[in-house]
């Protein structure tokens, strides 16, 4: 086993880490938002952040991977082929996010009196849902804290192993 691959379970924690930084950016910047319009009357468009995969690799490649070939030495009794007493290559999977603003997120408000309304009184406003955001800010915190977990426990096997 290499020295790298001992740390690609805190490589994959790393990048979740990343993708729900972007995330709660995006919660943060929609509910600092809520009623903002811009200078050309065009309202604040909610962000949504979509994770995007990297590295990868099909089931049947995971599964391949992972066979080590097996010969007999006695009756009844396999062992590794000598020829294939090599770690399986574990590729890194990544993850990344991908920032969008979401097109359809703005509502009509009726108020006459905004110098922003149309001819019939209306007023395009940001359509955030408070409640939407929270429950999205939650989720993302949660998942967060499962990355740092993971790294920490990755972190305790590699001291520990270290150590035998």
């Amino acid at each position: 086993m290499k020295i790298g691959d001992m740390f690609s379970a805190i490589d994959v924690s790393a990048s979740g880490l990343s993708l729900e930084r972007k995330k709660m950016d995006a919660i943060a910047s929609n509910l600092a938002n809520i009623d903002s319009v811009g200078p050309n009357g065009k309202p604040y468009q909610r962000e949504e952040v979509f994770s995007v995969p990297g590295k990868s690799i099909s089931f049947t490649e995971e599964l391949g991977n992972q066979m080590i070939p097996m010969e007999a030495s006695a009756p009844g009794q396999m062992e590794p082929s000598a020829s294939e007493m090599q770690m399986p290559d574990y590729s890194v999977r990544e993850v990344s996010g991908r920032v969008v603003a979401d097109p359809n997120a703005t509502k009509l408000v009726y108020d006459p009196t905004n110098p922003n309304a149309n001819s019939n009184g209306y007023v395009q406003e940001p359509n955030i849902n408070v409640v939407t955001e929270m429950v999205d800010m939650i989720t993302t915190s949660r998942t967060y804290e499962a990355n740092v977990t993971a790294i920490n426990a990755s972190k305790n096997i590699i001291k520990d192993s270290i150590s035998i």
